[in-house]
């Protein structure tokens, strides 16, 4: 039960990256819409229980002495977030992608509004280890043309990193590295109990 409660505010923890953009848009269709390398990421039930599944090994594995760590892909990331989103019904937003490049994790998506006239969201994030703890910096937030203000990218950062401490509090992980490659993403961490 404690495991599902992480892994659940762990999905958490990326729609809310994404519902923050969305209740505080101003409008509009973006002139140039981002898009992951490659093109769209498909989304499968497959690849979301894959990443629960290794999600949960990489937990048992983890012991005071020994690292384990947990690949997460742009595939597992993006049907995970699909199906969370699908199932809450709470956030109007469909087609998101996430993706890792370049040291980054992207978020975009396509926020359903009511009448002709949909909007498209961009979320860039960085991602580096603090004393243990995975820490998130919103790098770019746009919702169509416009940017967010900074003082909404630097609360919504703040909620985040605050929620990502209480699911290593709850957890007992303790990080120890963290990787954003091209088109994955690798935690490595220990359990402190």
């Amino acid at each position: 039960m404690h495991r599902i409660s992480f892994f659940k505010n762990f999905v958490i923890v990326l729609s809310l990256l994404t519902l923050t953009g969305l209740a505080c848009s101003l409008g509009g269709q973006q002139d140039e819409e981002i898009g992951p390398p490659g093109g769209p990421i498909p989304v499968s039930e497959e690849a979301a229980d894959r990443l629960r599944q290794n999600f949960y090994q990489a937990l048992q594995e983890a012991s005071g002495t020994r690292e384990a760590s947990l690949r997460i892909t742009n595939e597992e990331i993006t049907s995970l977030v699909a199906r969370e989103l699908a199932e809450t019904g709470q956030i109007p937003l469909s087609n998101p992608q996430v993706w890792f490049t370049s040291g980054r994790i992207y978020i975009t998506g396509e926020v359903d509004t009511v009448g002709p006239i949909n909007f498209n969201s961009l979320i860039v994030m960085t991602a580096v280890v603090d004393q243990g703890r995975m820490v998130v910096r919103v790098e770019e937030a746009q919702m169509g043309p416009f940017d967010f203000p900074e003082t909404l990218v630097e609360s919504m950062t703040q909620t985040v990193n605050e929620t990502l401490a209480g699911i290593m509090v709850d957890a007992d992980l303790d990080i120890t590295r963290l990787e954003i490659l091209e088109g994955e993403m690798f935690v490595i961490g220990t359990r402190r109990t």
